[in-house]
C-alpha cells in the first residue's frame, strides 16, 4: 500500500530538550483515540490555530452523520512542554469488500526530531458502516530501506483474521497465519471511529480489539458527560463529551493503560483533546486542523 499523500511537514511547536523514552517503541495506534484512540487511540500546533480551509460559509451544510467522507483531522501529541509529533486522520472514500460497504481510513503517524524517537508509520483500515473492523494495515516507514508492514483481514463469514506480516521486496520475510474470532473486531484505526460513534452512550463496553498481532480488550467508559474544553485552534470553550478507559496492551508512545478524551458534543463527535498514560507520564493529543464541511466546534453551554 502506498502512501496517498505527502508526508506532512512539520509545523508548530517544536521539541527542543532531550529526554528519554525508555526505549519503548509504538506498535499500532489506538488514537484515539480516542484516540481514537488517535488514535482514536492517535499523532499530531499552529500558532493562532486554524481550519485548513476558510471557515466555512453560513449556507454551508454540515455533513450528517459521524463518518464523513473527505474529513480530515490533524492533532499535535505532546508531553508537557514538549512537542513530540502529529498524526493526521482521513475517511478516504467508500469502496466494497467482499461485497459489503466499508469506508476506507487512513492515519498518518510521525514524530518530529526527538531524541530516541523515530516513529513514521502509515495505517490504513476499512471499517464497516455499523463501526468495526474488515480490514487494516500498518506500515512501518522510518527506515526507507526496510519497510515492514502488517495486514490483517476480518473474515467472519469463517470465523477467522488472515494475518500477513514482512518487510516489502522481501520475499522470504513474508509470514503468513491465521487465527479464530467469535466476534467482531476492532483494529487500532477503526478503534478512533468506534469512540466516536458511541461516545453518547452512557455504558461501559469491553471492545475486542486486534492490536500487534494479538486478540486483546479496550475498556471505554461512555459517561454522555456534558464538559467543556480549550484548544488553541479555537478562541472559545468547546463543548465536548467527556469518557475514559483503558487498554490492556501497550501502545502508542509506550501507552500502558489509561486514558481519557473529549469529544465535540455535536453529531460529527470530533475528538478535541485525548490525555494518555505512558511510561513517563502523560501525553495529551489536541486538535490542530481540520477540515469537514460546513462544520464549527460548537459552543459550550454557558453555566
Amino acid at each position: 500500500m502506498d502512501r496517498r499523500a505527502n508526508p506532512p511537514g512539520k509545523f508548530g511547536r517544536q521539541p527542543h530538550a532531550n529526554f528519554h523514552f525508555a526505549g519503548h517503541k509504538a506498535r499500532r495506534i489506538v488514537l484515539f483515540l480516542s484516540v481514537a484512540v488517535f488514535v482514536a487511540v492517535m499523532v499530531v500546533a499552529i500558532p493562532q490555530g486554524e481550519a485548513m480551509n476558510a471557515p466555512p460559509a453560513a449556507d454551508t451544510p454540515a455533513v450528517p452523520g459521524m463518518l464523513a467522507v473527505g474529513e480530515t483531522l490533524e492533532y499535535e501529541v505532546s508531553y508537557s512542554i514538549f512537542a513530540l509529533g502529529k498524526v493526521k486522520l482521513q475517511v478516504l472514500d467508500t469502496a466494497r469488500r467482499n461485497g459489503a460497504l466499508v469506508y476506507r481510513a487512513q492515519a498518518y503517524m510521525d514524530s518530529y526530531n526527538v531524541p530516541f524517537v523515530n516513529l513514521h508509520w502509515l495505517f490504513y483500515s476499512e471499517l464497516d458502516p455499523d463501526l468495526y473492523s474488515r480490514y487494516f494495515s500498518g506500515v512501518d516507514l522510518k527506515d526507507s530501506s526496510s519497510v515492514s508492514y502488517a495486514n490483517y483481514a476480518f473474515d467472519y463469514d469463517d470465523s477467522c483474521i488472515r494475518i500477513e506480516e514482512g518487510i516489502r521486496h522481501q520475499k522470504g520475510s513474508i509470514k503468513k497465519k491465521s487465527d479464530t474470532i467469535s466476534t467482531i473486531y476492532q483494529d487500532g484505526l477503526s478503534l478512533f471511529y468506534f469512540a466516536r460513534g458511541n461516545v453518547h452512550a452512557n455504558r461501559e463496553m469491553n471492545v475486542p480489539t486486534f492490536v500487534d498481532g494479538k486478540k486483546v480488550n479496550t475498556y471505554i467508559n461512555f459517561m454522555d458527560k456534558e464538559t467543556s474544553s480549550e484548544i488553541d485552534a479555537v478562541k472559545y470553550p468547546i463543548g465536548t463529551i467527556e469518557f475514559n478507559g483503558r487498554a490492556d496492551f501497550v501502545g502508542i508512545f509506550g501507552l500502558t493503560g489509561g486514558f481519557s478524551g473529549w469529544f465535540s458534543n455535536d453529531e460529527a463527535a470530533i475528538p478535541i483533546v485525548a490525555k494518555m498514560k505512558v511510561i513517563i507520564g502523560s501525553i495529551r493529543l489536541e486538535l490542530v486542523k481540520w477540515d469537514r464541511p460546513g462544520w464549527v466546534p460548537p459552543h459550550a453551554a454557558k453555566d
